[in-house]
């Protein structure tokens, strides 16, 4: 099966949406090898094995918020339906009503998926007694890392509003008096991740503070950060501290 469909290619799927892990219609279409029609179409014919904690259709805002976080799913910007998500039992039932050999094998690829997540979630005992221990002997520059790898591990216990997987990054990491959007979140894809990390504490922190607004007209901080590398440069996006509206830096990769 993992030459048919890779393990990264449906954790990438997986998003964050009113406290559950959730996978859209279209991306489990595309998994399975089915229309996005033809799979709402066989859940419609099977309502009531989906109920709601099963499978539900996000609001207008919801849809919105994940076009804005989500460069990969701008295609949703043109469509006027409203995608349905499916929870990890929502997909297992998906196995009783698309019965093809590929929707059953990437069906088990899928719970696998969601069953390492929610055991890396809960195994964390001795994960974090090495973050302790690495954060008596580590240099400055992995502060950070160290503060997202507590995040993901207390992420279950806390409330969830966005979609996505997203870290609640802590407040002295932009100053002392950001607007609360601007410290929602600091996504990076896993390449833009490995690169951030290299970058010295300090420097990073200049980075984050040091962003052209063109709103303000004047330099600012960046909050609520997705990073990609384009072209070789890592790209940050975000909004500025100061106002709200959209600002980007690019970091050329020496």
């Amino acid at each position: 099966m993992s030459d048919i469909i890779s393990i990264e290619t449906i954790s990438g799927k997986i998003y964050l949406n009113r406290g559950m892990k959730v996978m859209l219609d279209a991306d489990l279409a595309e998994l399975y090898g089915v229309t996005t029609k033809a799979l709402n179409q066989a859940v419609t014919r099977n309502e009531k094995r989906f109920p709601s904690d099963f499978m539900f259709r996000l609001t207008k805002e919801e849809k919105q918020e994940l076009v804005t976080n989500c460069d990969r799913l701008d295609r949703l910007k043109h469509s006027s339906a409203l995608p349905r998500v499916f929870t990890e039992q929502g997909v297992a039932m998906l196995s009783s009503v698309l019965r093809s050999e590929r929707a059953i094998h990437v069906n088990i690829e899928i719970m696998r998926v969601f069953t390492r997540l929610r055991q890396a979630i809960l195994d964390n005992t001795d994960l974090r007694k090495e973050l302790e221990d690495l954060k008596q002997i580590s240099e400055e520059r992995f502060r950070i890392v160290f503060e997202t790898l507590d995040q993901l591990i207390n992420i279950e216990n806390k409330p969830k509003k966005k979609i996505g997987f997203t870290v609640k990054e802590k407040q002295k990491a932009y100053g002392k008096a950001l607007p609360k959007k601007a410290q929602d979140e600091f996504s990076l894809t896993p390449q833009a991740f490995r690169i951030w990390i290299n970058i010295p504490g300090d420097i990073q922190m200049k980075i984050l503070n040091n962003v052209w607004c063109r709103t303000c007209l004047d330099t600012t901080g960046i909050g609520s950060v997705s990073g990609k590398i384009e072209n070789g440069m890592l790209i940050l996006k975000g909004i500025c501290t100061r106002c709200g509206n959209p600002v980007a830096r690019v970091i050329e990769n020496e």
